[in-house]
């Protein structure tokens, strides 16, 4: 019988946050590993964009992938032993809501993605140095901000002493800048922070599942 949970999209790209959230849940799912403007994602999205999670037992699909783990988390409440996204409602929802907000429009959107659109893919979109260039800034910029908040609160990670969703997102973040050589920070104090941040989430189970699936996907690329 088919997995219940479908996720279209590849775990070498953003997908990638939403296979970890899954395997963080322990949940069982079906994962297509398709790519932008491929036939499966344009039966779902507009623009054909990835990922897309389909929710056949609520015949219900949605896209991006902040949404997406943000929905898992909701719909499979008290379901499991880990609560990675706070109860609507709350101050700690609140605070959720604004790091994946921060994280999403500062980091991704406004830096990292810009670099993919304008340099590894320049042939298709345009090489506009001035514009990655900016973009750094303002990703490195953004997520010293988000460092600093959790060294001056005392903090673990981006909610408090508990792994959280939006930690999936700021990782998956890290992990591209380091990948593009964004990373490390030139500030000792804030590239120290950032490497016990990352080794801390190395170290959950969940993360090595989805990890390896995102290597074995990347190599076919």
């Amino acid at each position: 019988m088919a997995a219940p949970l479908k996720l279209i999209g590849n775990p070498a790209m953003r997908a990638f946050r939403n296979v970890w959230m899954l395997e963080e849940l322990g949940l069982k799912y079906e994962n297509v590993p398709a790519m932008p403007l491929s036939k499966e994602a344009k039966q779902y999205h507009p623009h054909g964009k990835l990922p897309i999670l389909v929710d056949a037992e609520r015949d219900f699909f949605l896209f991006e992938s902040a949404a997406i783990n943000t929905y898992l988390a909701d719909k499979f409440r008290g379901q499991g032993e880990l609560e990675l996204v706070p109860v609507a409602g709350t101050t700690e929802r609140g605070r959720y809501e604004q790091m994946v907000s921060y994280i999403i429009t500062e980091v991704d959107t406004q830096g990292l993605w810009i670099h993919r659109k304008h340099d590894h893919f320049k042939k298709i979109f345009g090489s506009i140095p001035e514009a990655v260039k900016v973009a750094k800034a303002t990703c490195l910029r953004s997520m010293t901000a988000l460092l600093d908040d959790m060294d001056k609160l005392g903090y673990d990670y981006l909610l408090g002493s508990k792994f959280s969703a939006a930690d999936i997102l700021f990782m998956d973040c890290l992990l591209w800048a380091q990948d593009i050589k964004w990373i490390p920070f030139k500030d000792a104090k804030v590239q120290a922070a950032a490497a016990r941040y990352m080794k801390a989430i190395e170290a959950r189970p969940a993360y090595q599942k989805a990890l390896a699936q995102k290597k074995g996907q990347m190599s076919k690329l």
